[in-house]
């Protein structure tokens, strides 16, 4: 069985999908939720992804992964180096996904930012 979630703007528009990413879901639904009309659908706001990113950068400094700044040329550089191939399915290695989990929360919140907040729908 597979779990499917992706995160949309207001216009619903997406701007992240994932398959199995079971972990980093669980991220978000630990922190307080705001639900939809529908049971698996939920906001997710600007507080929500700031304190995510704040886990995933508290437990790559515990591993002595590099953080870089970002708005630094190596950020974006991290940015374009997420395989295709990382969203389908749940990490090996949840240490060797922080990076690419930190990157795409700083697009989340983004996102966040210029939208007011998202909406996360899931299905199982």
């Amino acid at each position: 069985m597979s779990l499917d979630y992706a995160f949309y703007r207001q216009d619903e528009i997406e701007v992240l999908r994932f398959r199995n990413h079971s972990e980093f879901l669980d991220m978000f639904t630990a922190e307080p939720l705001v639900q939809l009309e529908t049971v698996h659908d939920f906001y997710v706001t600007r507080r929500m992804v700031s304190a995510i990113i704040e886990k995933i950068e508290r437990e790559m400094a515990q591993h002595g992964l590099p953080m870089p700044p970002n708005d630094s040329e190596e950020f974006a550089e991290l940015e374009y180096a997420v395989p295709e191939d990382f969203y389908w399915s749940e990490p090996e290695d949840w240490v060797a996904a922080l990076p690419y989990y930190r990157v795409l929360l700083y697009i989340l919140l983004e996102d966040v930012r210029a939208d007011g907040c998202l909406v996360c729908g899931w299905d199982a």
